[in-house]
């Protein structure tokens, strides 16, 4: 952290504009000081570094953080008399903003400042867009949730096994954890897991969830069929049932969910030797990349100092701000070649590691999203997932009562 402080502090003295097209500070008379009241749900480590980032390019903020908790959700803000200025979150929470009215169209600062949306990379504008009614801009992802497949030598080495290599279809993988998914002496080894939630939301085949006219759900379906069958059949390798542990009991040979970069180098401290490729594909659809999930950066309506807020949004996402955080090891969301180039460089054993897989994890192009995604995304990882994994019913049967779980809830939520 005091060496990004550090990079922080060099690029928030270079004089530069805040971003391409971002309003530039003015010559006549310094800015003035004002508290921005920042609300977000991410881990206080990440927040200081966020705040070292806007504090040394913007002096005369202060940062005021309000973290996320359960007495302090996004309906409790304005009741609280809480309304923030910046709103920083995952996606997946972006309808509870809308529903409590915290999210501002900011198409028009976007012409104000000139703020050049062609910045992002393919399908990222359009996924943004697909989340409002008539194209709104209503946030601005700020990094890509880029998915691998992690994957331990130790185990492939035990077992003889090849290393898995980039470009490989699931279908390829279930072969390969099914090599690896035997017990050697006590420990039980699994062949391949993956976080059940974040691998919904990844949407590869991108298949729309919920009707946006009818608000009746679309998951049962040849395209979700495909997807729970690939998906759920690892848990049906004997053995490979839901569980172990890649990082720490290190009993699991491949594994795919969000970004570990941070807690590997410890993991390896306790004899893991590992490696990444990239997310593997559904056969055909190699070039269909996966829906987009990024945090977001928003500002609700009426704040008192909206213009400078989004001279902030403007400069997070500018080039030198998106290399600093690659640094720390979060994709960008730009199209970067230099900041791309930087991925990683700020962290401990990665030295050697595969990271450009990082890179291959496409935003595919986006379907339209409703408030009701959600649900159907929950009972997908919650209820279909585990209910096709543990067997003893049809698949047919799995996705209707699948279909009626989340039909039900959709219609109890419009009430």
């Amino acid at each position: 952290m005091a060496s990004a402080v550090l990079l922080v502090s060099a690029c928030g003295k270079s004089g530069g504009d805040a971003s391409p097209g971002t309003a530039p500070d003015s010559a006549k008379e310094p800015p003035k000081p004002f508290t921005l009241n920042y609300y977000t749900n991410l881990n206080p480590q990440t927040m200081e570094l966020e705040k070292a980032i806007i504090q040394a390019k913007f002096p005369h903020i202060t940062v005021n953080p309000t973290f996320y908790s359960a007495q302090m959700k996004p309906e409790h803000l304005a009741p609280a008399g809480n309304i923030p200025d910046l709103i920083s979150f995952t996606i997946g929470s972006l309808w509870d903003f809308r529903d409590a009215n915290l999210l501002s169209d900011l198409t028009p600062f976007i012409k104000k400042t000139g703020f050049d949306m062609n910045r992002f990379l393919p399908n990222v504008l359009e996924s943004v867009q697909s989340y409002s009614d008539s194209g709104e801009i209503l946030f601005i992802p700020y990094t890509l949730s880029s998915n691998v497949l992690y994957y331990n030598k130790n185990i492939f080495n035990k077992f003889g096994v090849p290393y898995p290599k980039d470009g490989m279809t699931w279908d390829e993988v279930s072969e390969l954890a099914k090599k690896l998914t035997r017990q050697d002496g006590a420990v039980k080894y699994k062949g391949f897991q993956f976080q059940l939630q974040n691998l919904t939301w990844k949407n590869q085949l991108m298949l729309p969830l919920v009707d946006a006219g009818t608000y009746k759900t679309l998951v049962n379906g040849p395209g979700w069929k495909r997807w729970l069958e690939t998906m759920g059949g690892f848990f049906s390798i004997p053995g490979n049932e839901v569980g172990g542990s890649f990082d720490k009991a290190q009993d699991v040979a491949m594994y795919s969910g969000p970004n570990m970069l941070s807690t590997l180098p410890e993991a390896a401290k306790n004899g893991l030797d590992w490696d990444v490729v990239s997310l593997p594909v559904f056969p055909g659809n190699q070039a269909g990349g996966t829906q987009l999930i990024s945090p977001f950066y928003a500002m609700p309506p009426k704040g008192k100092y909206m213009d400078d807020v989004f001279q902030v949004i403007g400069y997070m996402l500018s080039e030198e701000v998106q290399t600093i955080k690659s640094r720390k090891g979060l994709v960008p969301i730009i199209n970067s070649d230099s900041a791309a180039a930087q991925y990683g460089k700020d962290l401990e054993g990665v030295e050697g590691k595969n990271l450009a897989a990082f890179f291959k994890d496409k935003v595919g192009k986006p379907f339209k999203t409703t408030k009701f995604d959600d649900i159907a995304k929950t009972v997908i990882y919650t209820e279909m997932l585990p209910a096709y994994s543990k067997g003893g019913k049809d698949i047919n049967t799995v996705m209707r009562e699948a279909e009626e779980s989340i039909n039900k809830k959709i219609e109890e939520k419009r009430k």
